[in-house]
Formats: structure tokens, C-alpha cells, sequence
């Protein structure tokens, strides 16, 4: 069944998928109408004088004439208008793809250094619309790239490394590094910063991307553990006499013998040992703290002795090796002798 978060997820992937097709065809649309647009107001309003005009367009000649001295500046118009349409639009796109892989705050850094370049784009378009000198559009967008370049040197800086850790990933989320002096777990990689949470969990440590980039990072490597691995397995001690018949419940535990971690699931023998070979006398399997608790009804084992010599073994598995207890004398009690 999909969980409510799950749900709300997708639903969230799907509205941005969504918002991202309609940016998309939006700027597509502005740029086709614009270009529609210039070609007819070129096409109609291009003639100097009555006898160039087609026939099917001398009726409106007074009109066309009296609007050609005027085309340049309709066209700029025109320009600017739909250019900033596009403008908006694309950077709105650009938002929407990076929300995906950043924060808001992130995100609306970039949108709006795609509009102010693409301003600075437009600008140098109106005036090569204006101006018969291309070198003066040229300086104008030389000039307004320069503005946006010295205004977004940093940010773009610290974006561009974003980008390169997000997609070379030296370190994953829950990896503790050392960068800058700090040292902490990797809680978030963001465009504009590294977010480390300290060891104890009480603070969150900000690193801009472009110092991480710069800087030389230390990953603490995870314990090697060795399989299988050495178990510890203790009985507590049992009564040192029992009446046949009677039940006796064997406890104890067994745990990993290095670290000490519960060894859950495991089935552990309560045995009797025997020159002629041990004598099974119950099971159980080991709780989710390591502990177990196994009952076994008291009985002669050996018809020679009246007492058994008991002890507790886990057989080993894939992951832990094989461990047994320590051995425990009890002496069985006929009810005719109690």
C-alpha cells in the first residue's frame, strides 16, 4: 500500500513536470509569435513609396507610408515586449528544473540571475533593432554581461561547484567527513552549500559549495567487521539440585563477543554432556535482546549417576561463529528419595 508521504511526493514530481512543460511551450510560443509578427509588419510596411507596393496593397497606401518611418521602432517594440515575455518564462523553467535538485532560496538565485542576463541579452537586441552600428549593440551587451559577470561571480562560483558535487558525489548522505576544520555527518548537498549536522545532532554546519571544491575532505571509513563473528554465550547459573520431574527453565544470553550487540533469532541447545556423546535436552531461540529463556522437564539422563553436567551451545551461523557456555553440575532428585 503507498504510504500518504509517498503520495505526496509523486503528486509534488508531477505538479513540477507540469509547470515545466507549460514554461516550456510558453517561450516557445512568444519566440514563434515575435518572429510571425516581424516577418508580416516587415512584409507590409516595408515600402517606401506607392509604385514598389503590390497591387492588393495600394488601397492602403496612406496607411502604410504614413507607418514605414515608424517600423524600426514598432519592430524594437515588439522585440522587447515578447523578448521579455520569453525572458520571464524561461527563467521560470529554470526554477522549476532546479527546485528538483536545490532549495527555494537557491533556486530563486538562479532564476533571477537568468533574467537579469537575459535582460542583458534583450537590451543588446533592441539596440542592434535601433542603432545601424552593430558595435553599438555590442557594447551594450558587453556592458550589461560584464554587470551580471562582477554581480554573480560568487554565487555562480559557489553554483557551479554545487552542480560538480552533486554529480561526482566524493561523499554520500550520513558520511561523516571532516572539510574547513568541521567535522559532522552529511545531512544535505545543496547548490550554495555543504549542510553538515555535528555528531551530538545539536547544530547544522553551512559550508558554501565553492570552498568544499577547494578544500581537502576527510571521510571516516566505516568499521570493517569480520565474518563471521566471534559469540559469547553465557548461562546463568541453574539450581545446583532438582527433583525429577519438576521444570526447569534455563536462562541466559548471547551476544557478539567484541561489541557485545544481542544476537537475535538464534537457536541455542541446552545439552547434557556425555563421554558417549552429548545428549540433547532443549532448545530455543534467542529474543531481540540476545536473551532466551528454555524449559526443560527434569529427568535421568544417564541411569549410572543421578546427576547431569549440563551446558548451553549455539551451533554458528553465516554471520556469527559457533560458542557454547560454561558447564553446570546438577544433581537429580528421585521423588521416591525426596
Amino acid at each position: 500500500m503507498t504510504s500518504p508521504i509517498a503520495t505526496v511526493k509523486e503528486a509534488g514530481e508531477r505538479g513540477q513536470n507540469v509547470r515545466s512543460a507549460r514554461e516550456t511551450a510558453k517561450t516557445v510560443s512568444y519566440i514563434v509569435i515575435l518572429a510571425v509578427l516581424l516577418s508580416g509588419l516587415n512584409f507590409l510596411f516595408s515600402w517606401t513609396s506607392l509604385e514598389e507596393m503590390p497591387p492588393y496593397l495600394q488601397p492602403y497606401s496612406s496607411i502604410i507610408l504614413l507607418i514605414q518611418p515608424y517600423l524600426l521602432y514598432v519592430q524594437a517594440a515588439l522585440v522587447f515586449i515578447f523578448g521579455y515575455l520569453a525572458v520571464s518564462a524561461l527563467s521560470r523553467l529554470i526554477y522549476a528544473y532546479m527546485r528538483r535538485v536545490s532549495d527555494h532560496a537557491t533556486a530563486a538565485t538562479v532564476r533571477a540571475i537568468t533574467r537579469i542576463s537575459g535582460l542583458a541579452v534583450l537590451l543588446s537586441l533592441v539596440a542592434s533593432a535601433l542603432n545601424v552600428n552593430p558595435a553599438a549593440a555590442l557594447t551594450v551587451g558587453s556592458f550589461g554581461g560584464l554587470v551580471v559577470g562582477f554581480a554573480t561571480q560568487t554565487i555562480l562560483s559557489h553554483v557551479v561547484a554545487g552542480v560538480f558535487l552533486l554529480i561526482s558525489r566524493p561523499f554520500t548522505y550520513g558520511d561523516t567527513i571532516t572539510v574547513s576544520g568541521q567535522i559532522g555527518v552529511v545531512k544535505k548537498v545543496t547548490l550554495m552549500h555543504l549542510v553538515l549536522e555535528t555528531e551530538d545532532g545539536t547544530k547544522d554546519i553551512l559550508i558554501p559549495s565553492g570552498t568544499v571544491v577547494t578544500q581537502i575532505i576527510q571521510k571516516k571509513k566505516p568499521p570493517i567487521t569480520l565474518k563471521p563473528v566471534s559469540t559469547s554465550l553465557i548461562l546463568d547459573q541453574p539450581s545446583i539440585s532438582i527433583e525429577v520431574g519438576s521444570k526447569v527453565m534455563f536462562t541466559g544470553k548471547l551476544v557478539e563477543a567484541d561489541s557485545g550487540d544481542p544476537v537475535a533469532s538464534a537457536t541455542v541447545r541446552i545439552l547434557d554432556a556425555d563421554v558417549g556423546g552429548d545428549d540433547l535436552l532443549a532448545s530455543g531461540v534467542t529474543k531481540s535482546d540476545g536473551g532466551f529463556g528454555i524449559e526443560w522437564a527434569a529427568k535421568e539422563t544417564d541411569l549410572r549417576h543421578n546427576a547431569a553436567e549440563i551446558y548451553a551451545r549455539f551451533e554458528g551461523d553465516d554471520d556469527h561463529r559457533q560458542s557454547k557456555s560454561a558447564q553446570y553440575t546438577i544433581v537429580l532428585k528421585s521423588k521416591e528419595k525426596s
